[in-house]
Formats: structure tokens, C-alpha cells, sequence
């Protein structure tokens, strides 16, 4: 069993609309759900095809692909649904609702509502999702070069134990064997954990580290007493992430050098308060749910 992390933006979309279906008072999420409720409520089209998809127990597993990579970009997952099914699957996935999907176009219908979905409710808030999958990550990627794969599983949820080379999910027992297990954090999957079982790998989805501050949309930005603890430029940079930055892009904004941003991320991605990753040539930065917590005066 080989382990690794990804993040998955079109899962965050399918698990946001799982949610939204069951929703109940109270709720970690009530912020978002409200205020996503509100954004569908006005969108156009029949949506109700998608929400009988997502709404199954077994969702399809041509809905959830797991990642081969660390971060897939949703226009990718979404356009890999083209060749992963097929309109027979999808229809044969409705069951008895599959009138509501034609069948010749029933793959690119439903990749059009995934898009309106994502677009109306995942993506304004995606930069702060992503600062939150991407601290969890990283934190647990630590761990698991510190303690090993047993460790990084038995904190996962308390649904989830491995023993003897067995992963057992909410009672299930799985023998991985040669897969990979793809560890995958949300911001929406609560309060259980989502394992999706195939030949190829196995994804467990399980609850991000700090994902209630997802829904706390603006900071309360903490003046000069971050100024002393981080130093001016150290807590400017902190402040510029609230969305994914180039370091080409913070240095022409603070009027500093590349390098010398480049050497206070280092120091803000060793204290958990951002991360980085790579988006085509250039690597961009964000703030991890530890950092937004700082600047909110939380910490």
C-alpha cells in the first residue's frame, strides 16, 4: 500500500450538494448552507437529475474519480467524466429516475450542471477551501514522514483505524494490498468520513482540520500586534494570501524583492500559516486556516 494526499475540487462540489440535501439545525456549515441555498435557489436549470445522483449512498463512482495527482483543477475532473462514462452508465445510475437524464446527451447534461453548481457555490470560496485542504495536508504529510502511515490514520476520524494491514472505515475492513490509499480532506464531508472502494485505489474523504473557518468569509485583520509578532513584511505577506498569489505577484504588491518574499513564505509555511504548491510555472501561496485564525485574533 503506497499512501498519499490530493485534493479534489469536484468531490468538495458533490459533498457541498449532499449537504444541502440533509442539512439540519444545528450545523457546522449553517453559514454556508444558508448562503449556498440562497445561490441555487435562484440558478437556472433542472438540477434534479445531479441531486438524485449525489444523493445516493453508493455515489457513482464516474462522479468521485479519485486524483492520480495531488491537486486536480475541476475543468480537469470535469472534463475526464468524458471518457470515465458513458450516457448508459449515468441513466443506469438513476434507476428508475433515468428519465430525468436523455441518454445521448445525458454525460455532457450532467457535466453542464456540475459546472453551474461549482461555479454558483464552490468556487467564491474555493480560495479559503483550499487554503484550509492544503494546511491539512501539510500538516499530515509531516506527520506521516515523522510517525509513519499507521499513526497518520488512527487521527484521521475516529471512524477510521488500520491494524494488521487492514483499513477498517466505519466498521468496513479493506485490504488495500498494491493500491494506493488516497487520503483526500473536505470541507464538507461531516460528521462521518466517504470511502470509495475500486481495483485501482481507494479515496478516503474525511473532515479537513479548521474547515468551519471556511464559512467565515472575511478577516478581522489584527493591526499592529501582528506586525510585532511577525515583523511588517512577514504579516503583509499573510495578509495579501487570502486568495492563491505568485511570488512574482506579492513582490510587485509589497514592493520588496522576489527572493526576500520568497524567504519570509518559507518561514510563514514552517509555521502552518501558509502553504504553497505549484500551478503551471509558477508557485503560488495561500493561507491555511491557521493563518486566517491568526489574523482574526483567534490564536
Amino acid at each position: 500500500m503506497r499512501l498519499r494526499f490530493a485534493v479534489s475540487p469536484i468531490w468538495e462540489t458533490v459533498a457541498g450538494l449532499r449537504l444541502l440535501a440533509r442539512a439540519h439545525a444545528p450545523h457546522p456549515h449553517a453559514e454556508w448552507l444558508s448562503w449556498a441555498a440562497g445561490k441555487l435557489a435562484v440558478l437556472p436549470g433542472d438540477r434534479s437529475a445531479l441531486s438524485a445522483l449525489v444523493a445516493r449512498a453508493d455515489i457513482p463512482e464516474f462522479l468521485i474519480p479519485t486524483p492520480g495527482n495531488r491537486m486536480a483543477g475541476f475543468d480537469a475532473e470535469l472534463e475526464a467524466l468524458t471518457w470515465t462514462t458513458t450516457p448508459e452508465r449515468v441513466t443506469g445510475a438513476l434507476g428508475a429516475q433515468a428519465g430525468l437524464l436523455a441518454a445521448p446527451d445525458a454525460v455532457p447534461r450532467l457535466q453542464e450542471r456540475l459546472r453551474a453548481v461549482h461555479d454558483a457555490v464552490i468556487r467564491p470560496v474555493w480560495a479559503q477551501v483550499e487554503g484550509v485542504l492544503q494546511g491539512d495536508l501539510e500538516r499530515r504529510g509531516q506527520r506521516l514522514l515523522d510517525a509513519g502511515p499507521p499513526a497518520v490514520l488512527g487521527e484521521l476520524h475516529p471512524d477510521v483505524t488500520f491494524e494488521s494491514l487492514r483499513l477498517v472505515v466505519s466498521g468496513r475492513a479493506i485490504t488495500p494490498g498494491e493500491r494506493d490509499l488516497v487520503l483526500l480532506p473536505s470541507a464538507f464531508v461531516w460528521p462521518g468520513t466517504h470511502l470509495r472502494d475500486s481495483p485501482l485505489r481507494l479515496g478516503l474523504h474525511y473532515p479537513a482540520r479548521g474547515f468551519g473557518s471556511v464559512w467565515q468569509r472575511s478577516c478581522r485583520v489584527t493591526g499592529d500586534g501582528l506586525d510585532r509578532l511577525l515583523g511588517g513584511t512577514r504579516a503583509a505577506l499573510l495578509r495579501a494570501l487570502e486568495r492563491p498569489v505568485s511570488v512574482s505577484e506579492l513582490a510587485g504588491a509589497l514592493g520588496v524583492t522576489a527572493g526576500a518574499v520568497s524567504q519570509h513564505l518559507g518561514v510563514l509555511r514552517a509555521a502552518g500559516l501558509a502553504v504553497s504548491r505549484r500551478e503551471g510555472r509558477e508557485v503560488v501561496s495561500l493561507r491555511t486556516a491557521l493563518g486566517v485564525a491568526l489574523l482574526r485574533g483567534e490564536v
